[in-house]
């Protein structure tokens, strides 16, 4: 218990030590959020804050304080063009999406990547290799990698566990906001076999009505509930001169005015994101991509920005009606509270026979026959589930559809393997298991072992088997500007399993090619330091993830 207390004291040490510091703005021009931090994501919650850039690239970004580069990444996805500073106070920053760095830097990442032969890089700095000054220009703001639009993405993290910290504090006195966080819809969760609203046992959405005369809010239908039951809430937060919404930071639910559910998003670890799969409604955003955020907690939901002990669910048990007060913050403390009633209705509760084998949560689960295994490790699942499965043979000529339970969200990777009822394909490594999904197939890929495919998942579904044969496409795009514009510009794409690694050379010496993943774009700039020019041989191949492989030949002149 001393240890935990001494850990604690630690973090909240450092998060006031940083919230203390004096640092300057990344960028030179009025300070504007895109997205804020924790904000919901698919799989994940925002790890920082997303500052807009006017619309374009190429805004020197600066160092917010003293320190050293610690590790720089390039990448076709994620966080694109990235860097990490230290800093002596114990917290890191991060500059994501990143159009190019500066010179220095820039030169040191060029000489990385044509060492390994790869754009792909990510590198560790070692300590005091490339110091920064607060204020100096270490990179221009861009749009690289998984990004929707020109931002930048900033974070703050403990140097030490990698832990983000909402980096907002540091910023309030430039960005101003007065607008209180908004309440759009609720969901109540009757409990399976537990609870009973409005005569069902299925979750029932209910909307917010304002009055025209009154001006006064009242939800829509009235809500009459017997038994257990949970609260979920659609609500987004909203900045001055913006119309982005954001997250909301804090949320608290009290019952008759006692507290029994509150979070409050000020920090949280990379290994626990993927809870947010149990924090909101996975299904609605699966099926409306609409976000409800769960009032109450899973027993399998280790996420650690709960602040009470209680798991919010509400026991209904008395013929009188329950006050329900939502009270909303965010970080600027503009809040926002919301009141409605929930009658206490005796009402009969049906009995629910379970359909399926019981997945406990907290235990290792395996389901096996002649065809599939699957295994599901202890504290994989949010919550029990009743786990089904059935097949349809032949669904590719090489397996059959594995229908392993409704779809939902696992928390790691599970190891999943399927027999490969025809066998007949001659190079093993085009086999792939493929995830069946309502609109399209998505590749997995796997490992071939003696007529079996195994791969790992995170996600309950449909699986099945085949193979991708089908070499990646390369297509020039104007080819009569590439002398003129010192650029060389393709387009690839791949049919299924996707691009893997790309390779080029001029007259036999390799040339770094960028591959922006989103546009499907690759493309070379000329380099008068490693490029001469003249009439070039030029060779580049492309390879997905089963190995087939595109080669394009050109003579070309610079």
């Amino acid at each position: 218990m001393k240890k935990i207390f001494i850990l604690t004291l630690f973090a909240i040490n450092i998060i006031s030590s940083v919230y203390s510091q004096d640092y300057v703005a990344p960028m030179d021009i009025p300070l504007y959020l895109s997205a804020n931090f924790g904000e919901l994501r698919n799989n994940h919650f925002h790890s920082g804050i997303d500052f807009k850039t006017q619309q374009i690239t190429g805004i020197p970004v600066k160092s917010i304080k003293d320190g050293y580069v610690s590790r720089i990444s390039v990448s076709p996805v994620g966080y694109g063009r990235a860097l990490y500073i230290d800093h002596p106070d114990g917290t890191t920053s991060v500059y994501g999406h990143l159009d190019r760095f500066a010179k220095q830097i820039e030169f040191f990442v060029l000489d990385s990547q044509y060492i390994k032969e790869s754009f792909s890089v990510d590198m560790n700095i070692l300590i005091g290799l490339l110091p920064v000054k607060k204020g100096e220009i270490v990179a221009y703001s861009g749009n690289t990698g998984s990004s929707g639009g020109p931002h930048l993405h900033f974070e703050i993290r403990e140097t030490k566990t990698s832990t983000p910290i909402d980096p907002l504090p540091l910023f309030k006195h430039e960005i101003s906001d007065n607008r209180d966080p908004q309440v759009q819809a609720f969901m109540i969760y009757p409990q399976l076999g537990k609870g009973i609203v409005n005569g069902k046992i299925t979750k029932e959405a209910i909307s917010i009505k304002t009055d025209k005369k009154t001006g006064k809010k009242n939800i829509l239908p009235a809500i009459n509930a017997w038994g257990t039951i949970g609260i979920g809430i659609k609500a987004y937060d909203y900045m001055n001169k913006t119309t982005n919404n954001y997250g909301v930071k804090e949320i608290k639910m009290t019952v008759d005015n006692r507290v029994v559910f509150h979070t409050s998003m000020e920090k949280f670890d990379f290994s626990e994101t993927r809870f947010i799969n149990s924090f909101i409604d996975w299904n609605e955003w699966d099926s409306k991509k609409v976000f409800y955020m769960k009032s109450f907690i899973e027993p399998g939901n280790r996420l650690n920005i709960y602040k009470t002990k209680t798991d919010g669910l509400i026991t209904i048990d008395q013929e009188k009606v329950y006050q329900i007060t939502y009270t909303l913050k965010d970080s600027y403390n503009n809040t926002t509270t919301f009141s409605f009633d929930i009658q206490g209705k005796k009402q009969v509760i049906p009995y629910h026979i379970p359909d399926g084998i019981l997945f406990a949560y907290n235990k290792k689960n395996e389901f096996n026959n002649d065809r599939v295994k699957l295994t599901i490790p202890k504290d994989n699942l949010y919550t029990d589930i009743y786990f089904n499965y059935s097949s349809v043979k032949n669904y590719t000529e090489y397996a059959s559809l594995h229908k392993l339970n409704k779809q939902q969200p696992l928390h790691s990777y599970c190891p999943l393997s399927i027999t490969i009822d025809n066998d007949s394909y001659p190079d093993k490594q085009k086999y792939g298991i493929i995830f069946v999904g309502d609109k399209k197939d998505s590749w997995i890929g796997g490992k071939y072992n003696a007529g079996r495919i195994s791969t790992g998942i995170r996600m309950l579904g449909n699986y099945s088997v085949t193979v991708d044969t089908i070499p990646p496409v390369i297509t020039e795009v104007t080819p009569n500007l590439w002398a003129k514009n010192n650029k060389i510009s393709f387009k690839i794409k791949d049919d299924l399993s996707g691009i893997n690694k790309w390779h080029a050379t001029l007259d036999g010496s390799f040339v770094l090619f960028e591959y922006d993943a989103k546009t499907s774009s690759l493309f070379c700039k000329y380099d008068s330091k490693r490029m001469e020019l003249g009439t070039k041989k030029f060779e580049l191949w492309v390879e997905d993830d089963c190995g087939n492989r595109t080669t394009y030949k050109k003579t070309i002149t610079w």
